[in-house]
This record gives structure tokens, C-alpha cells and sequence, in this order.
């Protein structure tokens, strides 16, 4: 194969790198927004609502049409999952857990999507995958380091693990199942099907917390943080991420979200002058090696 082929074949992987990036920049934005309003519901319907407001543009360059009714049901209920309960769960782990034990937690989503793609017959769960995916994991663990583990004064509940994986399978459902729809229909037309359909279920929220009054306490700070949110984190990452699904597998797409959590604790460690583990660099190392694992036979064949 061309050297240029050879370039194009990368793009899905460098695309998937960077949203996992951006991704975990938004847990340190969250973090922050976080500490001085507990509006979980808010917080998500304007990061999606304006993350939709962004996408809008880009209907007028799209020459696909609108999936049938049927599959923009799909696509809604497959949004409700992965932008309104799994921000909802997330959220509300972290009242009850550490960030860095949910991170840990976070990064069962590739195993989690290998088992749910494999048992509806979407994906194959090969052992290399699943060897890349628990290599995955332990090099987020490494990463965080002890302190994940560490548990909160006064906090003996399992409630904030509990919901944590279930936003791991929200997360998890979301890759398995939209991979496939995603190779037929418009990206644009389903993330922004999926993102409105998310972000309204979780407007219903929003107003026991006060929504839209609440939005007033908001400093200039929050507001450029939730414009990041909304941009970098949610339109164009979960864009690139629903184009890396289209072109890969859910295995080869969600292997690389654990890199979302060490680049957290990296983006922690610079805006927040949260401590680093010495076992960073080993935890990267593996969280990365996960990745290129479990598509190192897939560039032996390009070659």
C-alpha cells in the first residue's frame, strides 16, 4: 500500500487519540466548575446544548440524508445513554468517590465494549484485545497510583463505584452498538440527533437545580470553561470519536479511552497542582501500549 494509504489508515487512530485528549481535559473542567456549583444536570445540558448549537453549521455540508425515522430513534435513545445517564452517573460518583477511583473504573470501558459488541455479534473478542484492554487498565491504575484506592473520610457506601460502572456500560452500549449505524449514516446527523436527545433528557433535571437562574452565579472563569466543554470536549471530540467508531471496530475505537484519564491526571497535575504518581510514566506507557496492541496486526497487513 501507498505511503499516502499508509497516512489516510492513521488518521482514524490520531482522531481517537485526540478526542481521548480532549476528553480528559473536560474531567479537569468539570472538576473545576464542580467545586463551586453542584449542578450536575445543568452543567450537562449546556455542554450539549451548545455543543449542538456548534454542529449545526456543518448540516449544510452534508450531502447524506436524514436516517429513516427508525434509526433516529435509535440514535435518540443511544444519546439519552451516553449524554444524559452517563453524565448523570459520572456526576453524581464523584460526590461519593475520589476522581481518580472512578478513573480507574472509567477505564473498564474497553473490555466492557469488547464483551457487549461480542455478545450482540457486532465485534470479535480476540485475545489480543483483551489482553491490550487489560493492559490498558493496569496502566491507568499505575498512573492514578494509590491514592485511587484511598478512601473517603465518612464514605463506607459502594453507591458512587456502583454508578460509576453503570456509566461505564452506558459508555460501553454506546460504542457497541453505534459503530454499526454509524458506517451507514451522516456522523453530523447522528451526533447531533444523539446530543439533543441527551441534552433534553437531562434539561429535565436541570430545573431542580435551579436551571436557568442558577447560570447567573456563573463567573466569566466558569463560562470559558463550559464553552471548552462544549466545544473542544463535546461537538468536536465526540465527532471525532463517532468518525474513529465509523472506520474501526468498537474494540479498536474504545481502546483508546483509557487514554482519557491519564491525560486528566496530566492536565490535573498542570492546572491544579494535584500530585502525580512516580508511577506516571509506567502508566502511560501501558495506557498507550493498549492502543497500539490491539491494531498492530491491522498496520502489519497495510505494510
Amino acid at each position: 500500500m501507498t505511503q499516502n494509504a499508509t497516512l489516510a489508515a492513521s488518521f482514524p487512530h490520531l482522531a481517537l487519540s485526540g478526542s481521548s485528549v480532549m476528553l480528559g481535559m473536560s474531567f479537569v473542567a468539570i472538576r473545576i466548575i464542580m467545586d463551586q456549583h453542584s449542578v450536575p444536570a445543568t452543567l450537562g445540558f449546556l455542554r450539549y446544548g451548545l455543543a449542538v448549537l456548534m454542529l449545526l453549521p456543518l448540516l449544510f455540508y452534508v450531502r447524506r440524508p436524514i436516517p429513516p425515522l427508525k434509526i433516529s430513534l435509535a440514535f435518540c435513545c443511544l444519546g439519552i445513554m451516553q449524554f444524559g445517564f452517563f453524565h448523570l452517573f459520572v456526576n453524581t460518583a464523584l460526590e461519593e468517590i475520589p476522581a481518580s477511583r472512578g478513573a480507574v473504573i472509567f477505564s473498564l470501558i474497553p473490555i466492557m465494549t469488547m464483551l457487549i459488541a461480542a455478545m450482540v455479534g457486532r465485534d470479535r473478542l480476540t485475545p489480543v484485545n483483551l489482553f491490550a484492554a487489560i493492559l490498558s487498565i493496569i496502566g491507568v491504575s499505575l498512573a492514578i497510583g494509590e491514592k485511587a484506592f484511598q478512601d473517603q473520610p465518612g464514605s463506607h457506601s459502594w453507591t458512587g463505584e456502583i454508578l460509576f460502572f453503570m456509566a461505564v456500560c452506558c459508555g460501553a452500549t454506546y460504542n457497541a452498538f453505534s459503530s454499526s449505524l454509524l458506517k451507514v449514516h451522516s456522523i453530523v446527523h447522528s451526533t447531533i440527533i444523539g446530543m439533543t436527545a441527551g441534552s433534553t433528557f437531562i434539561l429535565l433535571f436541570s430545573f431542580s437545580e435551579g436551571f436557568p437562574a442558577v447560570t447567573q452565579t456563573f463567573s466569566a472563569e466558569d463560562w470559558l470553561w463550559i464553552l471548552y466543554l462544549a466545544g473542544p470536549a463535546a461537538a468536536l471530540s465526540l465527532f471525532l470519536f463517532n468518525w474513529g467508531l465509523q472506520q474501526l471496530s468498537p474494540s479498536k475505537a474504545a481502546i483508546y479511552v483509557p487514554l482519557a484519564p491519564v491525560a486528566a491526571s496530566m492536565f490535573g497535575a498542570v492546572l491544579l497542582g494535584e500530585e502525580l504518581s512516580r508511577l506516571f510514566l509506567i502508566g502511560l506507557t501501558l495506557a498507550i501500549a493498549g492502543p497500539i496492541l490491539t491494531n498492530w496486526k491491522a498496520k502489519q497487513k497495510i505494510k
